[in-house]
């Protein structure tokens, strides 16, 4: 079977796809991967067959918006909304016409079986159904898109489905999601589970030096640090130096170390960002609420300090502190108040609490279908729809 494996144009959205990829490859199955170079370049470095079309798309210039210099988006912006959340489908269906004729045209040359995406590449269920062949789309994480905002998306993909010969705009045959009961959005169309694994590739595991009870995992995301996060990291590092016997790992590229300033002692920068490098082995993760860092720490089994800075980090705060597994601090206000910081991680490190809702989590998602098991899904698909599988 060849799958054809498709992206919109974020590192972060493409990277919970590998698990997956890896057990497609593993069962036999022959991998391509297509898009832009935010896309190609990831699938290359893990090792991955490419197909690049466009020039980098630099997700990060949406993000930023224009805003005063060293203020970060919630400082100017506050929390947006539900539906200003959902909105960014909006966004990646405006994407789509601008390489569907190039997806279409590799798919039939290359002679795809089946089609691949993450849940915003609205492309891959319209090749899938141009081509005849099954489409599958897999969510990042807590997933906050409403059945209303996918009938927008609908909606406005119905003159370019039907410009393509197709009666209505398709769905995928099937849909996957990483969430765990726990963390399960409400609002999201059902879907079928797949067990999230920590990013871990490439890289070493971080080694802490001191026993277990104190160690902290910081990772803010380079999008956070870009967007005027330094001075946050810096409160939140001084926060684990008067908290006291704290051991800490910050995730800081070099370019933005200057910002931030030396670490105090007991810490140490790294570059590593995967969590299944950087969170292994910590009592603490405090992160910025992505779906990578939410669902690496919540597989792990390890209570979460999230500051949401941007659209679903929030919803996935949100739903790390009902289900008692961390704490999120969702305002300017919060975040930007040492005393709030200070009460967040003491109670986090010394309340026993949130370690037996972080254990919950881990045993709901041990409890999830392996991307192993999850592959013979695909095989069933295709071979319902003629497609002989490997």
């Amino acid at each position: 079977m060849r799958v054809l494996v498709i992206s919109t144009p974020v590192e972060n959205h493409f990277l919970p796809l590998l698990p997956l990829i890896r057990a497609l490859a593993d069962a036999g199955h022959e991998i391509l991967v297509t898009g832009q170079p935010d896309v190609t370049g990831p699938a290359e470095a893990a090792g991955l067959a490419t197909v690049t079309f466009g020039e980098a798309f630099h997700s990060e210039d949406l993000r930023g918006g224009k805003r005063p210099a060293g203020l970060r988006p919630i400082e100017v912006s506050g929390r947006p909304d539900r539906q200003q959340i959902g909105g960014v489908a909006q966004v990646w269906r405006n994407h789509v016409p601008y390489f569907l004729p190039d997806y279409l045209e590799l798919a039939r040359e290359w002679r795809a079986d089946l089609v691949l995406s993450e849940h915003m590449e609205f492309a891959g269920s319209v090749i899938g159904a141009v081509l005849g062949i099954p489409s599958v789309q897999q969510r990042w994480g807590v997933n906050p898109t409403a059945p209303a905002m996918l009938g927008f998306v609908r909606l406005y993909q119905g003159p370019l489905c039907t410009r393509l010969g197709l009666d209505s705009v398709p769905v995928p045959d099937l849909l996957l999601d990483p969430a765990p009961p726990a963390l399960a959005d409400t609002e999201a169309p059902a879907a079928r589970p797949i067990r999230p694994v920590p990013h871990a590739e490439p890289g070493t595991p971080w080694a802490y030096r001191t026993p277990p009870g104190r160690r902290v995992a910081v990772a803010l995301g380079g999008h956070t640090l870009e967007l005027g996060g330094a001075r946050l990291l810096r409160r939140v590092v001084d926060v684990l130096a008067r908290t006291g016997g704290v051991e800490a790992v910050v995730s800081a590229a070099p370019r933005h170390r200057e910002a931030i300033g030396a670490l105090p002692e007991g810490m140490t920068y790294t570059e590593l960002t995967a969590p299944g490098l950087l969170f292994p082995g910590s009592d603490l993760v405090v992160h910025h609420g992505g779906a990578g860092s939410t669902l690496g720490a919540a597989a792990l089994g390890i209570p979460q300090l999230v500051l949401p800075q941007l659209g679903d980090a929030f919803v996935a705060g949100d739903r790390i502190a009902a289900a008692g597994a961390g704490i999120t601090l969702d305002s300017a206000e919060l975040q930007n108040d040492e005393g709030h910081l200070a009460a967040a991680v003491t109670e986090l490190l010394a309340e026993p609490g949130h370690r037996a809702g972080a254990a919950l989590i881990r045993e709901q998602i041990e409890a999830m279908p392996t991307a192993a098991e999850v592959v013979g899904r695909f095989e069933q698909l295709t071979v319902r729809q003629g497609v002989a599988a490997v």
